[in-house]
């Protein structure tokens, strides 16, 4: 069982206020390397910077790292992520979900049993890229406000990509109901991305590469996070849909 650190200051890559003071210092070193060699701040993806990845990382220990999950949740599923946390993506969970939407009326028998004999969690449906054992999410709200694009079927489809994926093109009628089911939902959840004998996360481009966009003044730098660890319910900070202020902020996001 994880045991919980009371207290842990919490880091948002939008609020360079809540930076840890020697990451701040190893940021703005390389922001002016970057500056000094003409570096355009949009293209911060190309900085060579994965040497510094490990001690931007250690930085952070110590710091929950604010980051987001973007999906489209029943209102049962909701309540089971403010009670339970994130879990990691596994055929287990695909199936919970799927038999519990049918149980509580939102699936026919037909549209459950296909979703539960073609989702890309079936071992011979797997395909590369495939997300199973980790929870994604992004680093910077910004995804919200630049990168619509980039979540919008999270978003739009109910159950996620190992899910939707393999019939929001081919399936005009389930997609129309997955398209149905849920509302939009952005979970922000705290990660401690540096705790010691945790799986690493993946991180693309790069924890450092995001700081050092943000220290240039690209609004728009991101990341995606591939978390290996589950998320406990403790670490949840939010969850919020269309009609809630901190959701409404976004006006380009998926109403309904």
């Amino acid at each position: 069982m994880l045991m919980e650190p009371v207290g842990l200051p919490i880091v948002d890559v939008d609020v360079p206020a809540t930076w840890p003071g020697p990451l701040v210092g190893l940021v703005g070193e390389l922001a002016e390397a970057a500056r000094l060699s003409g570096h355009a701040p949009e293209n911060y993806q190309d900085l060579d910077l994965l040497s510094h990845e490990g001690i931007a990382l250690a930085l952070l220990e110590g710091h929950l790292v604010r980051a987001r999950h973007h999906t489209r949740l029943l209102d049962h599923e909701k309540d089971a992520i403010r009670a339970q946390g994130l879990r990691l993506l596994d055929a287990q969970l695909v199936n919970d979900r799927l038999d519990q939407a049918h149980k509580l009326g939102y699936l026919t028998e037909a549209e459950h049993r296909t979703l539960r004999t073609v989702n890309e969690t079936v071992p011979d449906q797997r395909v590369p890229g495939r997300r199973e054992d980790q929870v994604c999410l992004t680093l910077s709200a910004a995804t919200q406000l630049h990168h619509i694009h980039g979540i919008h079927r999270l978003l739009t489809y109910w159950g996620g990509e190992a899910i939707y994926w393999q019939h929001c093109e081919g399936s005009p009628a389930l997609a129309t109901k997955l398209r149905s089911l849920g509302v939009p939902s952005v979970v922000t959840a705290l990660l401690n991305l540096a705790a010691p004998g945790q799986q690493r996360p993946s991180v693309f481009p790069s924890v450092v590469h995001v700081f050092v966009g943000k220290a240039l003044g690209y609004e728009p730098a991101d990341a995606d996070v591939f978390y290996r660890s589950p998320i406990p319910a403790q670490r949840i900070e939010s969850i919020v849909s269309p009609g809630d202020v901190a959701y409404d902020r976004f006006p380009d996001l998926p109403r309904s």
